[in-house]
């Protein structure tokens, strides 16, 4: 008790701050000092930089005291200093501003750490150690991109950064179905896995970055990932196997989110609901393990058009469908009788899976006899979602994309018919 009673004695929050600032100091510091270590002249190391963050700290802290005068003093003489620093490399015709700039971050990161932002802080030394650290990436990024991907770039930051935010979060329509925010953030969701793939395709690996997209968009939506993947597969006929084997690997990722909701709000329907589960994990990884296995030679692969990276016209498509099934899941529940609950379980796992595991697992912890119940409904609404995918695989995308998706699916679906019939019974 002694030696925790002199570590409170230690650790005051000023000491706590002062530490927190020197970590972030150091890892700023590490990155300079390797990527500049080969510079004779370099403006700042790991010395400077802990040392740097640590002044910010302290000058913060005595903003926090009342001492307004230090603070500015402190800020105004160190962007004086790194001022002349740069001025007297530009003599040596250094005139990057990089570390600079990281120079003066640091120094206004030991202040917001001292002002409490500690959390915010270590967010903006992720993303600043980033930045830093991919230099030669980003160099040869921006020289293979044409004008297009540019273009479709901007237009991506405008819609995410500048346009969604601006849209209403108000619900509309029958029983406030509807909101012009949600839909906002399914476009960027779209066009974000749109966007990702060409990446991946041009610069990656074809076949594994389609994968790898589709592992990335179905932790999002394996919806979003079948409509994005079954439209470019009219662009790459060539490549429409992958393209189905993604769209069968995202939808993957629903199995394991069942389950992992299920465990949440009710763990004997998840134990229920694993055999069937595991099994369409199993079996649905199967087309991607035939395009892994076959090992094409993504060498002599045509390269992916600059074309249309960011499809824009895909995206309003999909919110149109989305809006479709909205209304179709409220017509059901508007002429359905109550009882046909099975049937209300598979028409709502159209839309959203996630939405009707919570509810029905919530419903079967507060009443214990209805286990049975609840895992049809679920595993209901895990085929009625398979199912749409594949009609949206089949009918949306190129015709060699068919056999991937049926194949994935079909036994996906088979699994859930085979259960469904022994728990009916």
């Amino acid at each position: 008790m002694d030696v925790f009673a002199s570590l409170d004695a230690i650790l005051t929050p000023f000491f706590t701050g002062l530490l927190t600032a020197a970590g972030v100091g150091l890892i700023i510091g590490l990155e300079r000092e390797f990527n500049t270590h080969d510079e004779p002249a370099h403006i700042g190391g790991i010395r400077t930089f802990i040392l740097t963050a640590m002044l910010g700290y302290c000058a913060g802290w005595m903003g926090q005291s009342g001492l307004d005068a230090a603070l500015i003093v402190v800020l105004a003489g160190f962007f004086g200093l790194v001022a002349v620093a740069y001025y007297v490399q530009t003599l040596h015709h250094k005139m990057g501003l990089t570390t600079e700039i990281a120079l003066m971050l640091t120094l206004l990161l030991g202040v917001a750490i001292a002002s409490g932002y500690v959390r915010e802080s270590l967010a903006v030394v992720v993303l600043m150690t980033l930045v830093l650290s991919l230099k030669d990436e980003l160099h040869g990024f921006i020289q293979r991109i044409t004008e297009d991907e540019l273009f479709a770039f901007i237009k991506f930051i405008v819609l995410a950064l500048l346009i969604l935010p601006m849209l209403p979060d108000e619900p509309f329509g029958p029983e406030n179905l509807l909101n012009l925010r949600d839909m906002g953030w399914i476009a960027v969701l779209v066009l974000s896995i749109s966007f990702t793939g060409y990446l991946l395709l041009k610069f990656g690996k074809p076949h594994k970055g389609i994968l790898l997209t589709a592992l990335v968009g179905g932790l999002f939506s394996s919806t979003l990932v079948a409509w994005v993947f079954s439209a470019r597969s009219r662009e790459r006929p060539d490549m429409a196997a992958a393209f189905g084997s993604g769209i069968v690997t995202a939808s993957s990722i629903m199995f394991v989110r069942v389950f992992l909701l299920s465990s949440i709000f009710s763990f004997p329907i998840a134990l229920r609901l694993l055999p069937p589960l595991a099994l369409m994990l199993l079996l649905s990884l199967i087309p991607a393990w035939r395009v892994l296995r076959a090992r094409p030679d993504d060498t002599d692969a045509p390269q992916l058009a600059p074309g249309n990276p960011l499809d824009l016209k895909n995206a309003l498509f999909f919110i149109i469908l989305y809006v479709a099934v909205t209304y179709l899941m409220f017509g059901s529940r508007q002429w359905l009788d109550p009882a046909l609950t099975y049937l209300s379980g598979a028409v709502a796992g159209i839309a959203d899976i996630d939405a009707i595991t919570i509810s029905t697992a919530k419903w079967s912890a507060a009443n214990a006899d209805s286990q049975r119940e609840a895992a049809i409904i679920i595993l209901l609404a895990v085929m009625s979602n398979s199912v749409f995918k594949l009609l949206v695989s089949v009918f949306n995308g190129a015709a060699s994309l068919r056999r991937p998706v049926l194949t994935g699916f079909g036994l996906v679906l088979l699994v859930g018919a085979v259960f469904l019939a022994v728990w009916m019974v």
